[in-house]
């Protein structure tokens, strides 16, 4: 049984079982996948319930996740829960059965609308560890500091100015330090490094456009499409041909 069909089986809408389905498949695959959650193209690979569950709890710390789950009433939480209990049912799974997983995900969808009480002292440790890890995929103080000089503090393909969301992404994969060089190297905003990392967004080597995957939908990054990227003057700082060549195979491997 699909995940629709069971859902307007369990009592839902035909209109609010879509919705699900299309969260499950849409904006939660795309926001997996931005951050290096999941490696699959859509999160109906996914049959394990325990893979599924640790899957969702990273998802649901996401800025996209909690801003688009506010804004819509805790639909994309409902929606992750639901698929933890079709995974549950139909796959004899273990979330449904001690429902430590349906609880956490209900628990967000009230978080939606009412602010749930919590102790700050308890999440010391947890902001140390995201610190630590925004430093670590910012990029090596020196190479950061060399792409904010020469892209003039701005993001090499959305022009975003804000500085503590820049990163230092290498063109081709990081193989050691002797690959931060500035013409391997790109300052781009957090979220599209992530896209260019993944190989869901690149510049074409011919015309110098940007172009993007078609699986990306959402209109904030499909209007980057046919824009031109901001370059260095310096031709010591330009981007490496051979590295951009590199990354567009990159994005036509994703594109097949």
């Amino acid at each position: 049984m699909e995940f629709e069909e069971w859902m307007i089986s369990e009592g839902l809408s035909t209109s609010t079982a879509e919705k699900y389905r299309s969260a499950i498949a849409g904006p939660l695959t795309t926001w997996a996948r931005m951050h290096r959650i999941v490696e699959a193209d859509s999160l109906y690979e996914i049959a394990d319930t325990d893979i599924f569950a640790s899957i969702s709890e990273k998802i649901v710390i996401t800025p996209e996740f909690e801003d688009r789950n506010l804004r819509g009433h805790g639909m994309y939480a409902a929606a992750l829960r639901k698929y933890a209990d079709f995974l549950g049912e139909t796959l004899a799974g273990t979330i449904v059965a001690n429902g430590h997983f349906s609880k956490q995900i209900s628990a967000l969808e009230v978080t939606a609308t009412i602010q749930s009480e919590f102790s700050p002292k308890d999440q010391n440790d947890a902001r140390n560890k995201v610190l630590r890890e925004i430093v670590v995929r910012r990029g090596q103080p020196k190479f950061r500091k060399e792409l904010i000089e020469v892209y003039g503090a701005k993001c090499a393909i959305t022009g975003c100015g804000v500085l503590s969301i820049l990163e230092a992404a290498h063109i081709t994969p990081y193989l050691g330090p002797a690959t931060n060089l500035k013409k391997n190297g790109i300052l781009l905003r957090a979220d599209i490094h992530s896209l260019w990392d993944l190989g869901l967004i690149a510049i074409h080597p011919h015309d110098n456009s940007i172009v993007v995957n078609e699986s990306i939908a959402d209109e904030t990054y499909r209007v980057l499409q046919g824009k031109t990227p901001f370059v260095p003057h310096a031709e010591d700082s330009k981007p490496s041909v051979a590295a951009i060549y590199q990354q567009w195979e990159l994005f036509q491997n994703k594109s097949e």
